[in-house]
Parts: structure tokens; C-alpha cells; sequence
């Protein structure tokens, strides 16, 4: 291709990209505020106006980065989180006076406090993002770097496939396409201490996950047929396990989100903004469809519209826990750090901590005594019960910074077989640690990474082209 002609294919890319953002910008930052602010307001606050502000500078934000057509996808995850969870969802709540059900008797005059905390918490990133992408990045030249080791890459997989074929002849195949809560109440009885539970999942689930990403990368360069009918082995038992009907939709999200890499889906600006368009519009609108079948034998149709999805909605509690988390905050004793220490020790068994700290969501629904424990603690709740509201501030800045300058990594510098690994699975992971509890999402994070560390191993560079 000519110099003409890759600059033209360069410019009709730019534009279809510039497209592609302002129509992100039509849908999110106009459309949907109008329908938002078309409907009545309860009067239960002014704090709505705060959020609807959250909404639409995450609207402009996301259809900024959709224009650009760089695979920021850590801060494209953040800001997604923000225009749903601490934008939309309480703009639509709180104008409806319909918060979430599974964390009622919320108080009014803590919503003001509650959305300024969350716009502290958004800016705090959004100044650590701005910091990690404006400092240049060095790549230094270097003879190594993190490959895979097919020797362990087996070894995972043989054990991965063991648990995954354990955890099903535990359950049996009917359950695995069973409703959410048919499936819950058998996993539930099979192993009823929530802490066993938890691990056996993610055990059984993303093991297999990561051995089906390094397959794929002995499968592009391999002359043989094995890599690649391993590689195909490994995904398609990673989506049975993780499959849309019976598991979790975040951990569903996680698992069939991360093969977007492998298949070229950022490999070119254009793809790039597509891709980001899909996840959007599956958050919004094919998020709550996966919600239809969770019950037993019972179809959950209840809403009847776009906006009727948030009014009282439990997926959609951030906002409520966060509220729950400043009135926990005023009201008990302040033990600093002693939610992020039962983060850290999480593997330690109950039996030896007898005063072990339960996830931060479970906290919080004692606190208020709700008979339904099974809730978020978004990063915000998280923050604030551990390190007050100073630690809300810098914590945000400090993981934003952290993730803008994956994001570098991931984007430049030739990324290694496990970065790239690592850049396909855990942005989508992110949400799920957004949303929170930690607690809860910390093993099957160490899960992750303890598996990326166990197949990688040190490798010689390959020499710079040219």
C-alpha cells in the first residue's frame, strides 16, 4: 500500500470513528437524559441533579474514548460504571422516590451527601487517569520478558479441566441450564459454607479461563492442529461452566467478554469503537434480559420500560449502599483499615479468625438489618469503611493511576503473552470490583492471577523488526 493510500485509509477510519462517538454521545448524553428528565420527579430530593450530572459527563467521557478508537478499555470500564451506577440507576431512583428494594429505608437527607461523595470518588479518578496517560512511557529495550511455559500451561490445564469436571459431576449437567436460583440452591446445598463455595466456583471456573488464553496463543503460531484443538477444547468447557443462564452475569460477562481480545476485536481503531458500542448497549439493554430466567419457573417480566429497569431495582444498589455506608461511617466506631485486612486475609478459615470481618456488603445489610446480605459495596463504600473519607480520595486517584497506566501498557510497547493476556481478561473483571464487595471478588481474583503467574515464565524478546 502506497503512502497516498494509507493515508486515506487512515482518515476514512478517523472519521468513521468520529461518527461513531457522536452517535455514543446521541444515545447517551441526549437521548437518555431526555427520557430521564421527561419523567416525574417524587420530590424526594434535589440530589438527582447531582447524578443527572454524573450521567452526562460519563456520557461525554464514553463517547470521547469511543471516538478515539484507543483501547483505554480500563477507563472505558470505569466510566461505563459511573454513567450506569452512580449516573442513571439514582438519577431514574431518586426521581422516582423507587430505590433499590434491597436497601430500603434509606434516608433522604443523606442522599446529597451520598451523591457529592460519589463525585469525589469519580474525580479522584478521573484526575488519576489524567496523570497516568499524560507522563510518557519509556518502553526500555530489553532481552525479556514474561512469556508462557507450555509445561505448565498443561499442567494448569489438566487441573483446570480435573475441577471443572468435579465441580459438574457435583452438580450434574441439568443445573448448569437451570434457572439462577435453582442452580444457587443446589450449589448452596453441595457446599454450605459460603467461603468453600466461593472458592470451588472460581476454582473450577477461571483456571480453565486463563489455560483456554494461552492456547490460543501457542494455537496463531503454530503449524500443527493440537494447540488450536486444545485452545477450542478449553474455551468451549470455560463458556459451559460460565455459561448466560445459571451463572452469575458478571462472571459471565468476565469469562465470554475476555475471547473479544483473542479474536481481533481491538485490533484496529474502527473495531476498537465497535466493540465499546457493544458493551455499552449490552449493559444497558441485554444485562437486564439475562435477568428474565433467574427465578424458579417464574419469568421476571415486572418491567415494562428503558427506565423502569432501574425503579427499585437490587442490581442496581451502589448508590443505596453507599448511603448505608456514610450512616455506618457516622454512627459506629471507626476501625481503620479492618475491612481492607479481611480483604487481604481472606483465605484465612473463620475457625483461626474467630473476628474475621464479612464482605463489606454484608456488613452493611446487618448494620441496617435487612433480611436479604447478598449486596454490593461499591469501591467508593469500600474505601470509606476502611480509610474514611480521605481514603476515598486517594484510593481513587492512586487505582485510577494504577489501571491508566495498564492501559499504556496493554496499548504500546509490543505487551508480552501474558500482558495480553491480562489486558483481555481483566478490564472486564473490573466492573465486578467496582460494584464490589471485595471480599467476595478477591478470590477469584487471586484465582487469576495466581494462574497467570503459575504458566508464565521468563523469555527472550523477539528482536525489533527492521
Amino acid at each position: 500500500m502506497t503512502t497516498t493510500e494509507t493515508r486515506t485509509a487512515e482518515h476514512r477510519e478517523g472519521t468513521l470513528v468520529l461518527v461513531l462517538g457522536f452517535l455514543a454521545f446521541i444515545a447517551l448524553g441526549i437521548v437518555v437524559p431526555i427520557f430521564v428528565l421527561t419523567s416525574p420527579d417524587s420530590g424526594r430530593s434535589s440530589a438527582w441533579a447531582v447524578t443527572f450530572g454524573v450521567l452526562f459527563v460519563a456520557a461525554i467521557r464514553l463517547a470521547v474514548l469511543i471516538a478515539r478508537g484507543e483501547r483505554r478499555m480500563f477507563e472505558f470500564i470505569f466510566w461505563l460504571f459511573a454513567y450506569v451506577f452512580f449516573g442513571l440507576a439514582p438519577t431514574v431512583q431518586l426521581r422516582a422516590d423507587a430505590m433499590a428494594t434491597t436497601t430500603a429505608g434509606l434516608d433522604p437527607q443523606l442522599d446529597m451527601v451520598t451523591a457529592a461523595t460519589g463525585v469525589l470518588g469519580i474525580a479522584s479518578f478521573a484526575v488519576g487517569f489524567a496523570l497516568a496517560h499524560r507522563r510518557k512511557v519509556a518502553f526500555a529495550a530489553s532481552t525479556e520478558r514474561l512469556g508462557i511455559s507450555r509445561g505448565r500451561l498443561g499442567i494448569l490445564t489438566l487441573v483446570a479441566l480435573a475441577a471443572s469436571a468435579y465441580y459438574v459431576a457435583s452438580l450434574g449437567v441439568g443445573v448448569l441450564f437451570s434457572s439462577r436460583a435453582e442452580f444457587s440452591l443446589v450449589e448452596n446445598a453441595r457446599w454450605p459454607d459460603p467461603t468453600t463455595n466461593a472458592m470451588i466456583g472460581a476454582v473450577s471456573s477461571f483456571p480453565i479461563l486463563i489455560a483456554a488464553h494461552g492456547w490460543w496463543h501457542f494455537a496463531r503460531g503454530a503449524t500443527g492442529k493440537g494447540p488450536r484443538w486444545i485452545a477450542w477444547i478449553t474455551t468451549l468447557v470455560a463458556m459451559f461452566i460460565t455459561n448466560p443462564i445459571s451463572s452469575a452475569r458478571y462472571h459471565f460477562g468476565v469469562v465470554w467478554g475476555s475471547f473479544l481480545g483473542p479474536l481481533g476485536a481491538f485490533r484496529t481503531r474502527v473495531r476498537t469503537s465497535v466493540m465499546m458500542l457493544g458493551i455499552v448497549f449490552g449493559l444497558l439493554f441485554l444485562f437486564p434480559i439475562a435477568d428474565m430466567f433467574r427465578r424458579l419457573n417464574v419469568v421476571n417480566n415486572e418491567r415494562t420500560g428503558f427506565l423502569a429497569e432501574y425503579e427499585g431495582n437490587g442490581d442496581y444498589d451502589a448508590f443505596g449502599q453507599l448511603s448505608n455506608a456514610i450512616l455506618y461511617d457516622a454512627t459506629m466506631p471507626f476501625r481503620f483499615a479492618r475491612q481492607f485486612l479481611g480483604i487481604l486475609f481472606f483465605w484465612v478459615p473463620r475457625s483461626i479468625w474467630r473476628d474475621k470481618p464479612t464482605g463489606s456488603g454484608v456488613l452493611l445489610a446487618e448494620f441496617r438489618e435487612y433480611g436479604f446480605t447478598n449486596l454490593s459495596a461499591p469501591i467508593w463504600a469500600e474505601l470509606l469503611l476502611s480509610f474514611g473519607f480521605i481514603g476515598v480520595v486517594v484510593g481513587s486517584l492512586v487505582l485510577a493511576y494504577f489501571l491508566g497506566r495498564l492501559d499504556v501498557r496493554f496499548r504500546e510497547g509490543n505487551p508480552s503473552p501474558i500482558v495480553e493476556i491480562a489486558g483481555a481478561v481483566f478490564p472486564f473483571y473490573l466492573l465486578i470490583l467496582l460494584r464490589g464487595s471485595w471480599l467476595q471478588a478477591t478470590g477469584i481474583l487471586v484465582m487469576l492471577i495466581g494462574s497467570l503467574l503459575f504458566i508464565s515464565v521468563r523469555e527472550r524478546a523477539p528482536a525489533p523488526s527492521g
